[in-house]
């Protein structure tokens, strides 16, 4: 188990995690708020382009969760935090959380 920056190779795969966790929140998030996908490649493109940077949990080579954090000045901020359905409850998102912070 790593935890390592991702880059433009791993877009597609953080797309897929970001919505296969998103899928949790049907029915939380408010009808009018919900759509299909969760988040579009382009709403991931330009999260990316403001500045999120992403890091992700792997494990055997493969990406698990990732999670963003993004420098604002004043304050940084923890955003986009999914993990895969599968995998969760196994600490990938507070392995995560507790890198970012540090």
């Amino acid at each position: 188990m790593s935890i390592r920056r991702c880059y433009s190779a791993d877009f597609d795969v953080m797309l897929e995690i970001i919505n296969d966790a998103a899928a949790a929140y049907r029915g939380v998030i408010p009808p009018d708020c919900w759509h299909e996908p969760y988040m579009t490649r382009e709403e991931l493109a330009h999260e990316i382009k403001a500045g999120v940077c992403f890091w992700g949990f792997e494990e055997d080579k493969a990406l698990l969760g990732v999670m963003g954090i993004q420098d604002k000045g004043e304050v940084v901020l923890i955003r986009h935090a999914y993990v895969r359905t599968k995998s969760r409850n196994c600490g990938a998102g507070t392995r995560l959380l507790r890198f970012l912070e540090s």
